[in-house]
């Protein structure tokens, strides 16, 4: 055989295995956010952020609707106190609007960011078990669904992982 044809047949062969070598890396995809909505403790944390921001939501409105009375009073006394009066106390009534408007943007904020920091929570709570799922399948890379372009259905592990968490997590009370 002539060098070339050795030299090719060498390459071919390099080529040839080294692509069965490369095959062996195992990838998977996850849905992230059908895990948060399915899993059964991320579904108690979400109902429990629900009763919270709800019971601040009334504490809203019970605000307002003291406000508005407040309002109403201080329209109906216009004609009865003096204008001097009138102006002090519509003065000190947009200060109370004011705060109350300053303390619901802060409890808002509070709220949302309390929401955020208990989802990283339960997200760095569930990491060990993906990591586990991972090792067991011997899966070396793992995407998040939504970066996904288009892929099989058979690389999406996240029944598995949702069945997992559901095994391995009871409950999750939510840190204050």
């Amino acid at each position: 055989m002539s060098l070339n044809k050795k030299f090719c047949l060498i390459n071919f062969f390099i080529l040839f295995f080294s692509s069965f070598a490369f095959a062996e890396n195992k990838i998977a995809y996850v849905d992230l956010d059908l895990i948060l909505s399915e899993s059964k403790p991320a579904k108690l944390l979400f109902s429990q952020l629900k009763e919270i921001e709800e019971n601040k939501i009334k504490e809203f409105k019970n605000d307002e609707m003291i406000l508005k009375e407040e309002e109403k009073k201080l329209i109906s006394k216009k004609k009865l106190i003096s204008d001097e009066e009138y102006k002090k106390n519509v003065n000190i009534f947009k200060k109370k609007v004011d705060s109350y408007r300053n303390k619901k943007k802060i409890d808002l904020e509070n709220l949302q960011k309390n929401r955020n920091k208990e989802i990283l929570r339960f997200l760095e709570l569930i990491n060990p078990i993906i990591e586990k799922i991972m090792n067991e399948n011997s899966i070396e890379i793992l995407f998040e669904k939504k970066n996904i372009f288009i892929a099989k259905s058979n690389y999406d592990i996240t029944q598995i992982v949702i069945e997992s968490i559901n095994k391995n997590i009871n409950k999750i009370e939510m840190q204050q």
